[in-house]
């Protein structure tokens, strides 16, 4: 008894002294076409979403913006003027307003969540969540695990689809993982990707440039410099 004793009091301060295993580095690149449901977007083309570790950074014909993990703000680039502005996230919702989008069913009821369905998306092992609006209308989302759940890019696009649609986004809280493709099907749109997989990389190669702001931008004094 006194020997198990003294293994078990060497022991425990082993066990808690080993660190967590590192967080794997990773580079998933998405790509989202917008202006396929909203037309208003269409002046920013193709929104090409790169998620790191350490935040994400989007890409678009006329703006660039990036956003670190943990952080209230989201840093919006203009590379033709060679200008940035530091911007509330919470404040998207007013910019998606004002471009055109509104908060247009929140009196409608919450979409209920289907089973899930396994399966890939391309070679990644991924899991399909259905949001049902009714027998023929529904929004596909697949997410994967293969990565840690990226706290920005979640909180990113629930500020998105909450501002168009908080009973979507009441749903789409549920869904565990991160999206990969994002697929929707109503009488009007048949099948339409809004969300799709690029790529998915084990590395951190361009995150450093990605979530900075480049030497040559100056501070803009106020986001209409940037939005306008």
């Amino acid at each position: 008894m006194r020997r198990l004793l003294l293994l078990t009091l060497f022991a425990v301060p082993a066990l808690a002294a080993t660190p967590p295993p590192p967080t794997p580095r990773y580079h998933l690149a998405l790509e989202a076409n917008g202006a396929a449901v909203f037309p208003f977007m269409a002046r920013f083309g193709t929104f090409n979403i790169d998620v790191y570790n350490g935040g994400v950074h989007v890409d678009t014909f006329w703006l660039n913006a990036f956003s670190i993990n943990d952080s209230k703000d989201v840093t919006v680039l203009n590379p033709l003027g060679r200008m940035y502005v530091d911007m509330p996230i919470n404040g998207i919702a007013g910019i998606m307003l004002r471009l055109g989008s509104g908060r247009g069913d929140a009196s409608r009821a919450v979409p209920p969540l289907g089973e899930p369905l396994q399966g890939k998306v391309k070679d990644i092992v991924a899991t399909r969540y259905r949001i049902v609006y009714g027998p023929e209308a529904w929004i596909d989302v697949w997410t994967t695990t293969a990565i840690p759940e990226n706290p920005q890019l979640k909180r990113l696009l629930n500020e998105i689809v909450g501002s168009i649609s908080p009973t979507t986004l009441a749903t789409a809280k549920k869904i565990p993982g991160t999206p990969l493709y994002v697929e929707l099907n109503f009488s009007h749109y048949k099948k339409l990707p809004i969300l799709k997989l690029k790529s998915l990389k084990f590395d951190d190669e361009g995150e450093s440039d990605a979530l900075s702001v480049g030497s040559l931008y100056v501070k803009a004094p106020l986001a209409d410099a940037i939005l306008k």
